[in-house]
């Protein structure tokens, strides 16, 4: 296959980035071409602005489109998790007699468990938590099925669905610019499949992607997600809060957020953060407790989901399993992993993808879904790993 690059559409609660980008050496990747635009964002209700918000999806694509000279073709959207509905399902195929399992069984598998679901919007990708043979034999990874003989096929399925409204908007906006083959990657799948190790994943693995406007958390297990939330809280809910209490404007706020660290213990009284606009001097103390008092309606948002769905295995799963840690919040709010740990009691890590330039957690979901719309490319393509699925051919 060529080596040709896709196109990515990455889509955060307070900015844009459309990338053109390919497969590099060592895991690495090449970016051909890369805008972001800011614009006023969305909540779990929708776009404050859709009008904003179309329009900073044209500059950004528009920007790309003048310095690429080769042919863009599909795009790929990621979805926020905020337009987002998972769905879990337990599904099994019978077969009359033993036979090596193919991608048409596994097709089979998925469409009917989804046949089975009631679920509003359109389903814009499907995984598995695991699949169980007829001997109880657990697979993580539909690649190993091919070929294994077998009765029966048991999967924990997860389908995801795209609301009717970000769906339809999406599509008639890139159809009037002229992109007509539009694929959707819900965002968060796309980054637990990419920053979560496999061997983290075959147990219950925890991700908080932090942004702007909202947050979300979800429960990863093996290759599919099984619970996730999102919550209207994020970088702009301690700006606010700075607003108010200090009685200071928008830009004097984000200057005392870029500088103020709430990791470790309290800060000396004495000790005062001098902002450079307007060469204001504020309390680091005084700081610290405002950004710590806002933050912690998202760490209480977060322990009530852990206790919702695992209050039973927290005393198990503290040590081994920590809550994976990324977005815009990481970076914007220094001490932020330390200072949920503390109010959720949960061990937490910073995540974010291992190459150089794109370190930071910023940068987590516009390479997730840039390495998962590769490997779709991948799959799509690959004329031989297709005829050996289909006719039960094992992958070496």
């Amino acid at each position: 296959m060529k080596n040709e690059s896709v196109a990515i559409l990455d889509i955060r609660s307070n900015d844009i980035s459309f990338l053109l980008g390919a497969k590099g050496v060592n895991g690495t990747f090449v970016i051909n071409g890369m805008h972001s635009e800011e614009y006023d964002g969305y909540c779990v209700k929708g776009f404050f602005d859709e009008t904003d918000f179309r329009r900073s999806v044209v500059r950004a694509i528009s920007a790309v489109q003048q310095t690429y000279e080769g042919k863009i073709g599909a795009i790929y959207v990621g979805v926020p998790s905020a337009f987002v509905t998972t769905v879990t399902k337990g599904h099994t195929a019978s077969f009359y007699s033993k036979r090596k399992l193919s991608a048409q069984d596994i097709d089979a598998l998925f469409d009917g468990g989804l046949n089975h679901l009631a679920a509003q919007g359109k389903c814009i990708r499907r995984s598995a938590m695991y699949f169980t043979l007829g001997d109880n034999r657990k697979y993580f990874s539909v690649d190993d099925l091919y070929g294994v003989p077998t009765t029966m096929l048991k999967g924990a399925l997860c389908y995801y669905f795209v609301s009717d409204y970000f769906y339809d908007m999406i599509v008639t906006l890139l159809g009037e610019l002229g992109f007509d083959d539009v694929k959707f990657i819900p965002s968060t799948l796309a980054q637990a499949m990419y920053l979560l190790p496999e061997k983290e994943r075959d147990g219950y693995a925890f991700l908080l992607d932090i942004g702007f406007m909202t947050s979300s958390v979800s429960v990863v297990y093996g290759n599919g997600i099984v619970h996730e939330e999102v919550f209207d809280c994020g970088v702009a809910s301690v700006l606010v809060s700075l607003m108010e209490m200090l009685g200071i404007e928008y830009a004097v706020a984000k200057d005392l957020l870029k500088m103020a660290n709430i990791s470790g213990g309290t800060v000396p009284k004495e000790a005062v953060y001098v902002t450079e606009l307007e060469e204001r001097t504020f309390s680091a103390q005084k700081v610290n407790d405002i950004i710590k008092c806002a933050l912690d309606e998202l760490c209480e948002r977060v322990d009530v989901f852990l206790r919702k769905y695992y209050k039973e295995k927290t005393s198990a799963m503290i040590s081994t399993n920590p809550i994976s840690v990324t977005g815009m919040g990481i970076s914007s709010i220094k001490g932020t992993a330390e200072h949920i740990a503390k109010r959720v009691n949960w061990l937490t890590e910073i995540v974010y993808p291992d190459l150089p330039y794109y370190d930071k957690p910023t940068s987590s979901s516009r390479i997730a879904l840039l390495d998962m719309a590769i490997s779709d490319c991948k799959k799509n393509t690959g004329w031989m790993g297709r005829i050996f699925k289909n006719f039960g051919g094992k992958k070496r």
